[in-house]
């Protein structure tokens, strides 16, 4: 599903496409904002993304290799909500 999908379901709603394209972009720039803030987003029935911090490790280069030492870093992770889980199994 793209951006597109998305704004074109918003206008079988009732919404004209700039207020689906603006309510759309509101959603999406809020969740983004509070994410910059290191704040976790939770929304009910379809998951939570935080930052979650990776340990340094030893790696191998695939295409050499060698052994390389990767930093430790934040990454930004999803988990779905069980609900959502669950319709996706059926």
């Amino acid at each position: 599903m793209t951006r597109k999908d998305l704004i074109k379901s918003l206008t079988r709603l009732g919404l004209t496409r700039p207020q689906a394209r603006s309510a759309l972009d509101s959603f999406f720039g809020s969740i983004t904002a509070a994410l910059r803030e290191g704040r976790k987003v939770s929304i009910v029935g379809l998951g939570s993304w935080e930052w979650r911090e990776r340990r340094s490790r030893i790696a191998r280069d695939p295409k050499t290799g060698k052994r390389i030492t990767l930093t430790s870093r934040e990454v930004l992770f999803f988990k779905p909500a069980p609900s959502l889980r669950q319709k996706l199994k059926n």
